[in-house]
């Protein structure tokens, strides 16, 4: 069955309005960079409560995706992993289990990758 001009002309214009979404998304995850970038110096810059650590890297982490958050992301774990270990091994395993899950493989967290597997299944 051959798409009529109609049809490529709407499926055009859907794949324009994802591309200008995808667009948007990369903007916003720029933007945040440049938002969040003072407030790591800051942090990093002292020694900080454990609640604003937490709050700061629980922010943080609807943008880990971009590259450049990430090494935010990674300087705040690594100037406060022996302060709040707990807190920040938090946040590191929440990382890999999002965006890593390979490094979960044969370690003793390997079981959060069977409970988020039944967790999708019900």
């Amino acid at each position: 069955m051959q798409k009529t001009t109609t049809d490529k002309q709407k499926e055009e214009e859907f794949m324009n309005e994802i591309l200008e979404m995808a667009k948007a998304l990369l903007d916003l995850q720029d933007r945040a960079v440049e938002a969040y970038r003072p407030l790591v110096d800051d942090i990093c810059s002292r020694k900080a409560k454990e609640d604003e650590v937490d709050h700061l890297l629980t922010w943080m982490f609807d943008f880990v995706e971009n590259e450049h958050m990430l090494l935010l992301f990674k300087k705040v774990c690594r100037a406060y992993f022996y302060t709040y270990p707990e807190t920040v091994a938090f946040y590191i395993l929440e990382y890999r289990r999002r965006y890593d899950r390979e490094s979960l493989k044969g370690t003793k967290y390997e079981y959060l990758l069977k409970e988020d597997k039944e967790l999708y299944e019900l």
